[in-house]
């Protein structure tokens, strides 16, 4: 069963969950289903997101869209985020 975590810090979560939130429909048709979130102890902004998703192939696809690097660039994702596949 394929899980993917993705770690990044953002400029502000509060407003990063809002645009996070408003793509459900664009994360539920690449196949990911949101297991989890978590924020830093110490520093909020810097988030954990742990998501299932049964084809990795398509999982990869969407990470290495324009589309979600548009996104996160948005949504105030600062720097690369960390991901890792898991099973």
């Amino acid at each position: 069963m394929p899980h993917i975590l993705i770690q990044h810090e953002v400029e502000d979560f509060a407003s990063w969950k809002e645009i996070y939130d408003s793509r459900a429909d664009v994360h539920d048709a690449a196949g990911f289903k949101e297991l989890q979130i978590l924020q830093g102890l110490d520093n909020p902004n810097n988030i954990v997101v742990l998501f299932f998703n049964a084809d990795i192939e398509r999982a990869r696809e969407f990470l290495n869209s324009d589309d979600l690097k548009q996104a996160m660039e948005g949504a105030g994702v600062i720097g690369a985020p960390q991901i890792i596949e898991l099973q």
